[in-house]
């Protein structure tokens, strides 16, 4: 009698379990790096939106002006789409903070963003379109 229970109960459970997968809803899409070591990527699309287009950036950017997107991992929407005042999200690849400034030349009068080393986030409502140059801080 106790088998037979034992038999049951493992079914029941076993059968709980495969439905639970099947039902489970599937994982959120991560990113696909398109940085590296030493690289921050600004990206045409805030994460919910899937990032798509990228702009890697090396050094500081006075002014994103003459600056585009280009296809990269995360898809091509925004590619060919001038850097200025359309980034919505930073992947930063470096060891010390990275700051997104609203206006050209680095100035923090109006809004900025600082981004802490090797995190990937979404700008702000302020900077979000509304970006125009950025530096390692």
């Amino acid at each position: 009698m106790r088998i037979r229970k034992l038999i049951a109960a493992t079914a029941v459970v076993g059968g709980a379990l495969a439905a639970g997968l099947v039902t489970a809803a599937p994982a959120s899409a991560a990113i696909d790096y398109d940085c590296g070591e030493g690289e921050v990527c600004l990206y045409y699309n805030s994460s919910s939106y899937g990032y798509g287009a990228v702009y890697v950036q090396y050094d500081k950017v006075r002014d994103y002006a003459g600056r585009y997107f280009s296809s990269g991992r995360n898809g091509s929407a925004g590619a060919g789409v001038e850097v200025k005042n359309h980034a919505a999200a930073v992947d930063s690849w470096i060891s010390s903070n990275f700051r997104v400034y609203y206006n050209s030349g680095y100035s923090c009068a109006v809004a900025c963003q600082t981004i802490s080393p090797y995190a990937t986030v979404d700008l702000n409502s302020q900077l979000k379109n509304n970006n125009a140059s950025g530096q390692n801080v």
